[in-house]
């Protein structure tokens, strides 16, 4: 694991939030949300999902199913705190969506509330064609180039981050890939669309915030989530200058002042 994208634990509250980064990502892309977090005293963790952290090629052999039991056992972990919440940027929404859809008798904790950043249950783009195109066969490992980031305008780079001569190859600076195997387009459309079964399980007040630029989620997805949601408090937020990656986009202070916000009320 290059350290770009090493996990992080912030703050030490008595409150916990699981943050989980997207697909080909890593906590550095949640790692403004958890500092936000963390000055609110809540402690937030955010671990770095399997197949992530070293190279594309390692996720090949890593499935939907493999995601969702990492972050399981990273939420049981958190048992003990006062209260938990959940957020997750991406395909980690969708993970954070099937989490938050187990009813505490069924082995899950309670989620006090939830925060859902550009959830990726549809598709627009490039990435639209791989997972509604190429999703529906078996893809073999081959590694494809995944084109832009997603963000319009990025906030600077932290100060520790490596410099990119030690990235390794298909690694950006904030841990996150540059490629993806071919395998992936049929987990993700099968991920979008268990997360979206779930929500009408989900009963926790959610937050979803989403890109007016975003070129991977489409915000339609987010409407659509909205709606099949069963919490009473459910809010939608667009913020039409940003992209995919909320937390390191222009908008970036006011997605995690939302999120800090949202929380301290549920």
């Amino acid at each position: 694991m290059n350290r770009a994208a090493a996990p992080f634990a912030l703050g030490d509250g008595p409150d916990a939030c699981l943050l989980l980064h997207g697909l080909t990502g890593s906590p550095g892309e949640v790692r403004p949300l958890g500092e936000a977090l963390a000055a609110a005293g809540i402690r937030a963790v955010a671990p770095l999902l399997p197949g992530h952290g070293t190279r594309p090629a390692d996720l090949a052999g890593v499935t939907r199913q493999d995601l969702l039991a990492a972050a399981t056992a990273e939420l049981a972990a958190l048992k003990g705190s006062r209260r938990i919440f959940l957020g997750g940027l991406s395909a980690g929404s969708l993970l954070a969506l099937q989490l938050a859809g187990r009813a505490p008798a069924a082995g899950g904790p309670s989620i006090a509330a939830l925060a859902l950043l550009a959830p990726a249950v549809r598709f627009t783009g490039s990435t639209w064609a791989f997972a509604e195109l190429l999703g529906w066969f078996p893809g073999p490992s081959l590694v494809i180039g995944k084109g832009g980031r997603g963000i319009v305008a990025p906030i600077p780079a932290p100060v520790d981050a490596p410099p990119p001569g030690e990235l390794p190859p298909q690694m950006r600076e904030d841990g996150s890939y540059t490629a993806i195997p071919l395998s992936w387009a049929r987990e993700l459309r099968l991920l979008s669309r268990e997360a979206l079964d779930a929500a009408p399980r989900v009963h926790s007040p959610a937050l979803i915030l989403h890109g007016g630029r975003d070129d991977t989620a489409a915000v339609s997805g987010a409407r659509l989530l909205a709606s099949r949601l069963a919490g009473n408090s459910i809010r939608l937020r667009v913020f039409p200058e940003s992209g995919h990656v909320l937390p390191l986009d222009r908008d970036s202070p006011a997605v995690c002042s939302a999120v800090v916000s949202f929380f301290r009320e549920a």
